[in-house]
């Protein structure tokens, strides 16, 4: 990932890298109307996907050479609606181990309200053998 964009869905919802380094990242959205659920406002799914790219780029960063990482799981809550406006995810490794990954993102809207809060563990694959 490093000096590629994040990939095709997020080029389809208009992700962008913000920031990225040793253990973090920050990307943002800006919501546009298909962003949105059928009560105007941003579907749990756009956010759940701005936090699952900034959680696998923060972690990319800490990846040795021939190592990949791939979403075991993601829980998240939703704190407040958003129905326009930027979003940001920002993310950080909390703990890595040689084939797991333990990260926290939070998700911040206008006047950097806090829009959700979320813990993933990623599975760490290839690089040296054993």
């Amino acid at each position: 990932m490093r000096g590629s964009p994040p990939g095709p869905l997020a080029e389809l919802l208009g992700i962008r890298i913000e920031r990225l380094g040793e253990g973090q990242s920050r990307f943002g959205l800006t919501l546009r109307r298909d962003h949105l659920n059928p009560y105007g406002v941003a579907h749990g799914g756009v956010v759940y996907s701005l936090v699952d790219t900034a959680m696998g780029a923060a972690l990319v960063t800490r990846l040795e050479p021939g190592e990949r990482c791939t979403t075991l799981e993601i829980k998240i809550n939703y704190l407040a609606p958003v129905s326009a406006g930027d979003l940001q995810a920002e993310a950080r490794l909390v703990e890595r181990t040689r084939r797991v990954g333990v990260l926290e993102a939070r998700v911040r809207g206008a006047g950097d309200a806090l829009v959700a809060l979320a813990t993933g563990t990623f599975y760490i694959q290839g690089g040296p053998a054993a």
